[in-house]
């Protein structure tokens, strides 16, 4: 399926549904931390049913991932964009800020999949029994 667009919470979404994965867009003008704040925690659980629902209506199955991990997933990659841009607005040394510019890339992308698939699902899953979105705070 190809990148769409959708406006929820008065901001623009991207996001593309392939079998067993939801990718999400965190870059320009979809970047999840506009989409996010000021409420975080909630607007990413609400986010996270959402895409759910569109990945269940469009392959008539929902996808297995709980809801707690995917919206941690994608509260943790919001978090952690905001903190490496934070990261390069100060002199660092180079080594440091080549770290964080390798680091946005890995950010821009939201990749939301079953275990089978999304190798770090674990890691997902493990911080939504920690405290979610808190341990990213």
């Amino acid at each position: 399926m190809r990148w769409q667009t959708i406006r929820w919470n008065g901001k623009m979404v991207r996001y593309r549904i392939e079998p067993q994965i939801v990718r999400l867009a965190n870059y320009g003008p979809y970047h999840l931390g506009h989409t996010l704040f000021p409420s975080p925690h909630r607007r990413s659980i609400e986010l996270a049913e959402l895409l759910k629902n569109k990945y269940a209506k469009r392959y008539k199955r929902p996808l297995a991932v709980k809801t707690e991990s995917f919206a941690t997933e994608i509260w943790g990659h919001a978090h952690l964009d905001i903190w490496y841009r934070t990261c390069l607005l100060f002199p660092l040394p180079r080594t440091v800020r080549d770290h964080c510019k390798k680091q946005l890339v890995h950010t821009r992308i939201v990749d939301i999949g079953v275990k089978a698939v999304d190798t770090n699902r674990w890691v997902w899953d493990v911080g939504s029994r920690l405290g979610g979105w808190f341990v990213f705070r």
